[in-house]
């Protein structure tokens, strides 16, 4: 009976090959799970910080085409650091309008309404990104006047017969 025993303990002791195995085989299988969740909140992490520095760019894009009139600049290129660049167009989006401005200054101008693309470039002139909005253009028509200054005010004349007023500074 001691035999029977031992022979059942012995077995129960160890892990047997198909165990350890199987073991194996989860184990392996979980790590690739939390493996692959590492490399997509890695690549997750890379595109958000893709999108703030495509956002960043684009709001650089406006601030350095602020100025621009696309009827006397239809298109052109501003350097930035680091290589990149910006390009611009201008396309007119409808018709040509006059304005006088000012009856008395004589000014005459001719507007239109634009749409400004800029792309944002790499220094291989790849595009990173592209931003478009509408601008107004204008030409101006005449040559300026010269500046003329207004007239001055009249100044006030005493009247004729009155006393002569008394000072205007306070007494103390």
């Amino acid at each position: 009976m001691s035999r029977r025993r031992s022979k059942r303990l012995g077995r129960s002791r160890g892990f047997s090959l198909i165990e350890a195995l199987v073991a194996l085989i989860i184990a392996a299988i979980s790590l690739a799970a939390v493996l692959e969740l590492q490399r997509q909140l890695a690549d997750g992490q890379r595109r958000y910080e893709r999108a703030l520095e495509i956002a960043q760019l684009q709001r650089d894009a406006l601030a350095l085409t602020a100025n621009i009139n696309p009827a006397a600049q239809p298109g052109g290129v501003v350097p930035l650091a680091a290589g990149r660049s910006l390009r611009w167009r201008a396309e007119p989006r409808g018709p040509e309008a006059l304005n006088t401005g000012s009856a008395t200054a004589g000014r005459r101008f001719e507007m239109r309404l634009y749409r400004v693309t800029v792309d944002i470039l790499d220094p291989s002139d790849a595009a990173m990104g592209q931003i478009a909005f509408d601008r107004v253009g204008w030409r101006r028509l005449d040559k300026p006047a010269p500046y003329v200054p207004p007239p001055a005010p009249p100044q006030p004349q005493p009247q004729q017969g009155a006393p002569p007023s008394a000072s205007t500074e306070p007494t103390l």
